[in-house]
């Protein structure tokens, strides 16, 4: 008993039709510290099983009613883990094979030796350990699959799938059980634009005796991008089905940030022209008012000199947002928001002109919705922005659907719209910095740098969306 750490006190069954063979065997079994239960029937061991429930059985070959293979045979049906040891005066060699192809380890030869006994349950307790470090393996392998921050799961060559681990709760939104519910899972939520292209490179991956790997995008359960990179690893058939053993991997941060770095370095561009752009107009322009001005005192019936005031003053209005937009930012304080409380006030603040323009608007936050790490005027000013842009963008009849929720480490903020609903607009054109009517998508999308977050657009599907996603706020962060 040196090599196993017993749990619990070991229960032994004995099971031999010979009264003195039973009770020696089990007298020395009891020195040995079992708890141990005597049968010398096959069938009232096999009723009385679930009861005892052993750990391991000494069983005779040669009984009355029910041989000791049967008997095998059946207590191992109900009980896989049971350890069997074969007992026989005369053990044959046919017999000894038989009983280990049922699954019994080991056999005593009566009457048998405190020697043989104790070298038999020596080899019983060798078993025991090396079950446990094999569970012990088994769990630790179990935690490592179900807790790594990667999406594991096994694909069939029908596309349905025989695992998933428990990223897919905190990655994609579903449970395990959903993920492995539901046919097709994997392929319906890879985003349309990607999915005939993953598609073939899975149905080669069945065929191929190396990793595949491919980048795609998965859709959230609440409709946004998951941007990751799939690998897939040939695993061993079952039911007569080719199996791929996929890993995905999240690289959402690092997409996002490659898309700051060149957004950073078109709006470094804009910023440049348009500075130069209005310079070199101004002086112009404010010498073309005044003539206008100077012209309209002296011939008031003059109508062209109405055309060139309005077209001066739409210009100078234009110079104005250019001039807004390149301000230097203001300092930024960051800290605990209600992101909902901050919405809530925008909603209120526009709910009016949305429904004056015919556009309605629904808008809800998720129960619990934790708090952002953030501005709260920044917040408050980046939530107009897209708020007024889709009261300006929309057709009446239009409808704007407005989601927060947690979203990992971040907190989301999505204003979603069908583009067939869009007035008579480009919708590239939409959110450029200096169309009449808002400061647009990139003074937007640098409120959202400014605090930390990130500011993306999707079109997919006949939609858009527009996600500003800020970071979660510690428990210790101040209010």
């Amino acid at each position: 008993m040196d090599h196993y750490e017993k749990l619990h006190t070991l229960r032994a069954l004995v099971v031999d039709d010979d009264p003195v063979i039973c009770e020696g065997l089990a007298m020395a079994l009891e020195d040995e510290g079992f708890e141990v239960t005597m049968h010398m029937r096959g069938a009232n061991a096999v009723d009385a099983f679930d009861e005892i429930s052993p750990d391991i059985a000494f069983i005779d070959v040669v009984m009355p009613d029910m041989n000791g293979l049967e008997l095998t045979e059946r207590l191992k049906a109900l009980k896989p883990s049971l350890e069997v040891v074969i007992v026989s005066g005369s053990p044959s060699s046919e017999n000894i094979i038989r009983a280990m192809q049922l699954g019994a380890y080991d056999f005593l030869t009566k009457p048998f030796q405190p020697g043989s006994l104790k070298l038999c349950l020596s080899r019983f307790y060798e078993r025991l350990e090396l079950k446990r470090r094999m569970e012990l393996a088994e769990s630790r392998h179990e935690m490592l699959i179900q807790n790594i921050p990667l999406f594991i799961f096994r694909l069939r060559e029908d596309f349905s799938l025989g695992f998933a681990n428990r990223a897919s709760v905190s990655m994609l939104g579903y449970t395990p059980q959903e993920v492995l519910s539901q046919d097709n899972w994997i392929i319906s939520r890879i985003r349309m634009r990607d999915r005939a292209r993953v598609r073939n490179i899975l149905v080669n991956a069945f065929d191929s005796h190396y990793p595949l790997t491919v980048q795609c995008r998965l859709v959230h359960r609440r409709g946004f991008d998951v941007h990751g990179i799939l690998k897939t690893l040939p695993a061993p058939p079952e039911e007569g089905l080719r199996m791929l053993d996929c890993v995905f991997m999240d690289i959402s941060q690092r997409i996002y940030e490659e898309q700051s770095r060149v957004q950073d370095e078109k709006l470094k561009t804009i910023s440049s022209i348009s500075e130069e752009v209005a310079h070199e107009i101004r002086n112009p322009l404010m010498s073309i008012g005044g003539f206008a001005r100077r012209l309209s005192a002296k011939a008031p019936d003059f109508p062209e000199t109405e055309i060139i005031l309005r077209e001066s003053k739409r210009l100078e209005n234009l110079l104005d947002r250019i001039k807004g937009y390149l301000e230097a930012p203001v300092p930024v304080e960051r800290r605990r928001v209600s992101l909902e409380t901050v919405l809530a006030g925008q909603v209120e603040t526009m709910l009016a002109e949305l429904n004056s323009e015919g556009i309605s608007l629904d808008a809800a936050c998720e129960p619990g919705l934790p708090d952002a790490l953030a501005d709260p005027a920044m917040l408050s000013r980046a939530f107009g922005i897209l708020l007024v842009d889709a009261s300006r963008v929309l057709n009446r009849g239009g409808a704007l659907r407005v989601r927060a929720f947690e979203a990992g480490e971040k907190v989301n903020t999505t204003f979603d719209y069908e583009l067939s609903k869009l007035k008579d607009i480009d919708p590239e054109r939409i959110y450029l910095p200096y169309e009449a009517g808002g400061y647009g998508l990139p003074n937007c999308y640098r409120l959202a740098r400014e605090m930390g977050g990130m500011l993306s657009m999707t079109r997919e599907d006949g939609r858009v969306v527009f996600t500003l996603s800020l970071p979660k706020a510690q428990a210790n962060a101040r209010r």
